[in-house]
């Protein structure tokens, strides 16, 4: 990785990370190209010595050896396009984008050699420009996909990063960022329907988070000890059955509108719960026709009341 010269097109939250930590680890980021001149002015004094430019130009592309695509994924193949436009030779250039969803594919459909051609995804979240190093890119994994030399690029800025690569296969990427989705934008969801239920008691939705934060902390902390089934307690667990309903009646008479967002996640804890065996067969298929009773109840409510 000595002496290659890095170029990122996009510095938005996620091409700022990369831009400010690949310098940080010693790396060479020779351009920085984004259409929001404003945007990339906050980044010269991170690094002086790149070439900061709204367009993509020829000579950049020319004098680097990896090119990070770094913009929305409906963007990705207008980019591949220009660059495929220019009057430069990518074949020795290894090319990679940070989307989660989008594979490799969207080189090689645009001739690219398969074998130089990433996806190159952060398994982070990004929710502002890194105008200055947070260590979002350091010690975590990402997930990867692509040619052979590209992913050997790939493992040498990894390294540099200090972090860790799974290898996803291509026809399971949707999934695999199905699988980021649930784990950060749907925990944020699930907390935000634990406030509505907080609230309904009279803690604050402002306050919610610091009540709860020591009960999400241990059960984070008892899954990275012991495993996600392991880790279930609660009436769902130890087959409270009783108590289950009484959730059921309360969230029926105040909150009815997510007695179906109660019944899913419960349906998919009682299968926890079985795997776990501290339910049996029978014990299941009483939760889930509880449940299922309180489905239909709501739906019929809605119907009569439509």
């Amino acid at each position: 990785m000595n002496n290659k010269k890095i170029c990122i097109i996009g510095c938005g939250k996620v091409g700022s990370a990369f831009a400010v930590e690949l310098t940080q680890c010693g790396l060479e980021i020779g351009f920085v190209i984004d259409t929001h001149e404003m945007q990339i002015q906050e980044f010269r004094s991170l690094m002086p010595d790149a070439i900061f430019s709204s367009t993509v130009k020829e000579e950049f592309i020319e004098a680097s050896d990896i090119i990070i695509i770094s913009v929305q994924d409906k963007k990705i193949k207008d980019v591949v396009s220009q660059l495929m436009k220019l009057n430069v030779d990518l074949a020795g250039k290894k090319l990679f984008h940070t989307s989660g969803s989008e594979t490799s594919s969207v080189f090689t459909d645009a001739g690219l050699n398969k074998n130089m051609v990433a996806s190159f995804h952060p398994i982070q979240t990004f929710m502002e420009l890194s105008t200055e190093s947070k260590n979002l890119l350091s010690n975590i994994y990402f997930g990867i996909e692509g040619g052979e030399n590209a992913l050997a690029a790939a493992d040498e800025i990894l390294k540099r990063l200090n972090s860790k690569c799974i290898i996803i296969p291509i026809e399971k990427k949707q999934l695999y960022h199905t699988a980021c989705v649930v784990s950060s934008n749907f925990l944020v969801t699930l907390l935000n329907v634990a406030a509505e239920f907080s609230s309904s008691v009279g803690i604050e939705k402002s306050e919610m988070f610091e009540v709860f934060r020591p009960i999400i902390e241990k059960t984070i902390s008892n899954i990275s000890e012991s495993g996600l089934v392991n880790s279930l307690t609660g009436p769902f667990e130890r087959n409270d059955v009783q108590t289950i309903s009484k959730h059921l009646d309360s969230i029926s008479g105040e909150l009815p509108s997510l007695i179906p967002f109660y019944t899913l996640l419960g349906m998919e804890t009682v299968r926890v719960a079985f795997r776990k065996e501290s339910l049996n067969m029978k014990n299941v298929m009483s939760i889930l026709d509880l449940m299922n009773e309180y489905v239909s109840k709501e739906q019929r409510i809605s119907e009569a009341l439509n």
